[in-house]
């Protein structure tokens, strides 16, 4: 009899415990997070004009995948430049001082920004990086070209 009570009573605390655990969040105050639009527009694209400072293949710094700085007249930019086998498939090496002409878009990222680079040009070379919604081209589907149309204030 009085294990059947014990067992009464533990299962009855039990059920309380879960019937009263949606409501303990309803004392929080809720704070209004406010929404970022980082989605990528071709239509907010820019073009970058400098030279490479440092180019990284491989760099563990997020977002990762291959980053280059490039001195431009404005200052320097971190260019995020996706995948590194994009660039090696498209025969695009990239050394500093190699001067380059980046088509693509300043990023929010965290507390900072980056620049995701969707067209990178170098001479008469040049390769797609991301596709016009800001998705890295993977190494299958990059698409070299031997020369690309530039509009002053975006791309074409």
């Amino acid at each position: 009899m009085k294990l059947k009570l014990k067992l009464f009573l533990g299962s009855g605390v039990v059920v309380a415990a879960l019937v009263s655990a949606p409501f303990s969040g309803a004392q929080q105050k809720s704070t209004a997070v406010p929404q970022v639009n980082n989605a990528y527009e071709v239509s907010k694209e820019t073009v970058l004009q400098g030279t490479i400072i440092s180019f990284t293949a491989n760099s563990h710094v997020a977002p990762v995948g291959a980053h280059a700085m490039i001195q431009t007249s404005a200052g320097t930019v971190d260019v995020h430049l996706g995948n590194a086998s994009v660039l090696k498939q498209g025969e695009i090496f990239l050394a500093a001082g190699d001067s380059v002409k980046i088509i693509g878009q300043l990023q929010p990222f965290g507390s900072g920004s980056y620049f995701a680079a969707r067209i990178l040009q170098k001479g008469n070379q040049s390769v797609a990086l991301r596709t016009t919604s800001g998705i890295p081209v993977s190494p299958k589907r990059a698409v070299a070209t031997t020369s690309i149309r530039v509009r002053q204030g975006g791309a074409q």
